[in-house]
């Protein structure tokens, strides 16, 4: 038997219709990763400040290297996450949440 040590850490991300014109939202129970992935590159192209901050941006530092992202918007949060303040507050949070799994809902 196979697992995917991230299944643990995956949780149901909020999904704004407005966004998702061409794709039927699953529900939360039903979101798989390749719908997140979808969904999370959607948020950094198209989406707003709302979007950004329903998703967190622990998701987006932690999801950035799967995402399927054009250059210049890759390049952008490639940059934000290694200035220093950044980096220390994102890094520091990852390690936290792979040996704590509380939730912060």
């Amino acid at each position: 038997m196979t697992e995917n040590p991230k299944s643990t850490q995956t949780k149901p991300i909020p999904v704004n219709p407005a966004l998702v014109w061409d794709y039927e939202i699953p529900s939360a129970e039903e979101q798989t990763d390749a719908f997140r992935k979808w969904y999370l590159a959607r948020v950094l192209t198209r989406g707003n400040s709302a979007d950004l901050q329903a998703i967190g941006f622990e998701t987006i530092y932690v999801s950035l290297p799967g995402l399927n992202l054009p250059s210049a918007i890759r390049r952008f949060w490639e940059w934000y996450f290694k200035l220093p303040e950044v980096k220390t507050r994102y890094e520091s949070a990852n390690s936290l949440s792979t040996t704590d799994h509380h939730s912060h809902s």
